[in-house]
């Protein structure tokens, strides 16, 4: 044989070469060595698969099932020996590939699981045969068990036809009917784990063995009450059931008071499977089980989405609440302090009123002791002397109060003269040197005086002229300058004519705006008068006369702060200066 490592092959070879020089007692011994040469690849490796081609070459895979035969409590190592080798087994038959297919696949893999089962029962078996003082002798025989059943499950999910031999086997039933909890376990996992490898066992299997499997599995609800059991078979039903639906008429139909089985483990501490397994018995159906499962989905989404809505409703409210709280507080506070400021004001008045009243009183009791102390004859002159002075008193501070009254209406009136008057001064300048430009010609405007006759004598002399002064012949090269130097001319004329064209309506523009201006300001009302609709006439929506507007107006009341000396020089500005100030541009 040749490969890539002869070392492997070697090693390979000599054992195979042990195994056959030796008893059939040490066999199982000299086999465990095979797990060594496996420790040594890589699992799933080039290398690994042809080692296992080796192995089975040197028929060690062969050997491995006859020392599966043997009674292992005779044998060194005893179940755990028995368990390495079934791990051994199952190990090198997945991945496998050898030449003679069908003797593999036919006759080999059959034999194995069998024989795995048949390993499985025995451990089982002695394992319930111990006491339960033993405890550290069950310890390793249910560990044995459980590596036996995993090495099962691993060929299984390596050769998915196993799975039908497996289940239709009398000792993977016997071993499913024990009363034992531990194995019990076991072998209902392994149970659902082989179904769900394989989907489509149970369509293939005999309807009785599905029947005695069902059995023994419902049997486990009803005739245990441990909760490991109880969690186990459930399990085992609702894990099938989702790969295997038509489990679940049969369940419906065959196993009638399975409900009423399962009420009693509720709260046992698997609840969800035992609910997921109740749903599918009263649905009777995968649909209508998972619809069920959508709706009560549905409702919990729509529980939780009310929940949060009125959650939110509610934080919304007490936050309304609170601002609501929060302004009547502020208001309440408010309204205390006003009222408090009132009664402090009303106090305030009160006292000013008493003591204005004493005051008067104390004055009152003067003016009549003096009159006592004083001689009759003077009395009447007394008192005549008190009335004028009182009178020219009251009739001071009434003229001041008229007087101050109409000084601002004086002012207003003033700065609106003032303002009158510079503006008429400007419009007159503007209308000055308006009809001083309208009598100049106009570039774009034909002469005056220029009718159709005076310009058919014109075109005659004109032509005339032409006949008497033909002009000189130029060549090429002076008539193209002359045509340029015309064309330039030409150019700057029409240039002009379009500038002059706007500066003129430019100025008729601003003439039309001047003459509204001053209609405006000639028709405007008095303040008093003034209407909403009057604001809206005076009002400018252009933005370089409102800025405008408001730097006067600032300056205005900048200037209306300061004191009388300083605005004399604000009267004496010249005319220069006022025209300056107004910028027509604006328009």
């Amino acid at each position: 044989m040749t490969g890539n490592d002869p070392l492997e092959d070697r090693r390979v070879e000599d054992l195979a070469n042990q195994v056959a020089e030796t008893s059939d007692k040490n066999v199982p011994a000299l086999l465990l060595a095979i797990q060594e040469i496996l420790d040594s690849v890589v699992p799933g490796s080039h290398k690994a698969a042809k080692v296992k081609k080796d192995i089975w070459n040197y028929d060690l895979l062969q050997s491995v099932l006859l020392a599966l035969r043997q009674d292992f409590s005779l044998i060194q190592g005893k179940w755990n020996t028995a368990a390495s080798l079934a791990k051994i087994l199952a190990h090198c038959a997945v991945g496998l590939e050898p030449t003679d297919t069908y003797e593999y696949h036919a006759i080999f893999l059959p034999e194995a699981a069998e024989r795995l089962l048949i390993l499985s029962r025995n451990i089982q078996f002695r394992y319930m045969k111990i006491p339960e003082k033993t405890l550290t002798l069950k310890d390793d025989l249910i560990k044995d068990f459980k590596e036996a059943i995993e090495a099962l499950q691993w060929l299984i999910s390596g050769h998915v036809f196993l799975a039908i031999y497996v289940l239709r086997s009398n000792y993977l039933l016997q071993m499913l009917i024990t009363d034992d909890k531990e194995t019990g376990i076991v072998i209902l996992s392994m149970f659902q784990n082989a179904v769900r490898v394989n989907p489509e066992v149970l369509k293939t299997l005999d309807e009785k063995v599905v029947h005695s499997l069902l059995d023994e599995v419902i049997y486990k609800l009803s005739a245990f009450t441990d909760p490991e059991i109880g969690a186990a078979a459930t399990r085992a039903l609702v894990n099938i059931s989702d790969v295997h639906q038509p489990l679940i008429r049969l369940l419906y139909t065959r196993y009638k008071g399975l409900r009423p089985l399962l009420s009693r483990w509720t709260g046992k501490g698997f609840g969800r499977d035992l609910k997921r397994l109740l749903a599918l018995l009263d649905s009777g159906t995968a649909q209508q089980a998972e619809m069920k499962r959508l709706h009560q989905a549905a409702r919990a989404i729509q529980a939780v989405w009310r929940g949060f809505r009125s959650r939110r409703q509610l934080r919304k409210a007490n936050n309304a609440f609170a601002r609501l709280q929060k302004g009547f507080r502020e208001k309440q506070e408010k309204r205390d302090l006003r009222a408090e400021k009132e009664k402090e004001q009303r106090e305030l008045q009160h006292q000013l009123l008493v003591s204005r009243r004493h005051a008067i009183r104390h004055t009152r009791q003067k003016q009549l002791d003096m009159i006592s102390a004083m001689a009759p004859g003077k009395v009447d002159k007394y008192l005549q002397m008190s009335q004028i002075a009182s009178a020219v008193k009251i009739q001071a501070l009434w003229r001041g109060i008229i007087e101050r009254r109409k000084l601002g209406l004086r002012k207003a009136t003033a700065h609106q003269v003032r303002a009158a008057i510079a503006i008429q001064r400007v419009v007159r300048r503007f209308l000055k040197r308006l009809e001083e430009k309208k009598r100049e010609p106009l570039l774009f405007q034909p002469p005056p005086g220029l009718t159709e006759e005076r310009r058919v004598d014109l075109q005659r002399e004109i032509d005339q002229h032409r006949e008497a002064h033909p002009p000189k012949p130029l060549s090429r090269e002076a008539q193209q300058e002359l045509h340029s130097e015309a064309q330039e001319i030409l150019g700057r004329y029409l240039s002009v004519r379009m500038a002059h064209r706007k500066n003129y309506q430019r100025r008729e523009a601003l003439l039309a705006t001047l003459e509204t201006d001053v209609d405006l300001l000639s028709d405007a009302p008095k303040l008093h008068d003034l209407t909403e609709r009057d604001m809206h006439k005076f009002t400018s929506h252009s933005a370089p006369i409102a800025a405008k507007a408001l730097a006067n107006h600032k300056e205005q009341m900048v200037m209306l702060r300061q004191p009388w000396w300083k605005k004399l020089n604000a009267a004496e500005r010249t005319e220069e200066e006022v025209g300056e100030d107004y910028d027509f541009n604006v328009f």
